[in-house]
C-alpha cells in the first residue's frame, strides 16, 4: 500500500492537511502549556503569600495639609 493509499484510507485527502493538523496540534498543546504554567504561578504566590503572609505594600506617602500660620501666630 502507498503512503497515498494510506492516508485516503485515514480519510486524509493530501499531506497538506497533515502538516495543518499537526500545526494545530502545536497551536492547542502551546495554548494548554501557557494555561497551565499560569495555574502554577497562581498556586506558587498563594502558597508563598501563606507561608511568608502577603507582600507588603508600600507606605503611603502623607498629603500635606495646608496649615494657616497667620491664625496660629495670633494667639500666642
Amino acid at each position: 500500500m502507498t503512503e497515498q493509499q494510506c492516508l485516503f484510507k485515514l480519510g486524509i485527502n493530501s499531506i497538506s492537511q497533515v502538516v495543518v493538523g499537526v500545526q494545530q496540534g502545536a497551536i492547542f498543546a502551546m495554548e494548554y502549556i501557557e494555561k497551565v504554567l499560569e495555574k502554577l504561578k497562581e498556586w506558587a504566590r498563594e502558597l508563598i503569600e501563606a507561608l511568608l503572609g502577603p507582600q507588603t505594600q508600600p507606605e503611603a506617602e502623607p498629603i500635606p495639609v495646608p496649615v494657616d500660620d497667620l491664625q496660629r501666630r495670633r494667639k500666642c
